[in-house]
């Protein structure tokens, strides 16, 4: 019987970066570590303006009337605007448009924007937010979840306040098990609490058009949403990623894309 000498490797494998079993390397790692990344709070134009945002003091409150007459007289302010500003859709949201760009007739929680203000100066707009004058008539807040459900309850949205109602049936437990166990239970809210402040950077484009530099999670339903209450275009509304500082979920739903693109 006789052998045929195994033919040794004569050139190395072929190098291709990336794949399967090789490790990638951040394309933000370095900069981070460096102190060099810039977050979408860091970005900066010249002669950019500055926002600042006047959000409800109350839970729940009708408005009777804005007054925004202080705000535009202070030196700096260069706009002042409403509900009445918004240009297409004054709803959004992600699965169910429900969600004011800018509150009107009423408020459903603390915090929730009514006006939004631009000035030369980030002091400026924060001192024009707060000149802008509501007048509320403050309702007993909607706090307990069975209580909503309930035909005589506050109905908070157009759409009532239950958003979905799923029942799922499988099998039959209560036959099955060794114990049942019956309760009610209650979990506290939670939220994510990423370093990153929510920002951005709205440029116009000089052709009706505007650029959105933004930290989020959802590039396209963000320009989708965007372009609705902007009414434009989807492609006159063109989203760029920027340094993102942290999200774990909590930016997926707009924040100020629309603030900052009117």
């Amino acid at each position: 019987m006789t052998t045929v000498p195994t033919r040794e490797r004569t050139s190395a494998p072929v190098q291709r970066p990336g794949g399967v079993g090789t490790s990638t390397m951040r394309s933000d790692g370095v900069p981070k570590v460096k102190g060099e990344f810039e977050y979408s709070s860091d970005m900066r134009m010249d002669g950019m303006l500055w926002g600042a945002t006047l959000r409800s003091a109350h839970p729940r409150a009708d408005i009777w009337a804005v007054d925004v007459s202080r705000a535009l007289a202070i030196p700096g302010v260069r706009a002042v605007l409403t509900h009445e500003d918004v240009p297409g859709r004054k709803l959004y949201g992600m699965e169910r448009a429900d969600q004011p760009v800018l509150a009107w007739q009423h408020v459903r929680y603390q915090g929730e924007p009514i006006a939004i203000v631009a000035a030369d100066h980030p002091e400026t707009a924060r001192r024009a937010a707060d000149a802008i004058e509501v007048d509320y008539d403050v309702l007993e807040p909607l706090t307990d979840a069975e209580r909503a459900m309930t035909a005589d309850a506050p109905q908070l949205h157009l759409s009532g306040n239950v958003l979905r109602h799923v029942r799922i049936v499988h099998g039959d437990p209560d036959a099955d098990a060794d114990v049942v166990v019956s309760g009610e239970y209650e979990v506290g809210m939670q939220d994510q609490a990423f370093l990153g402040p929510e920002s951005g950077l709205a440029v116009p484009d000089g052709e009706g058009g505007v650029d959105l530099y933004i930290a989020t999670q959802w590039l396209h339903a963000d320009r989708d949403q965007l372009a609705l209450s902007l009414d434009l275009p989807p492609e006159k509304v063109r989203l760029t990623m920027s340094g993102v500082g942290g999200a774990f979920g909590g930016r997926e739903d707009l924040s100020m894309q629309i603030h900052a693109c009117m």
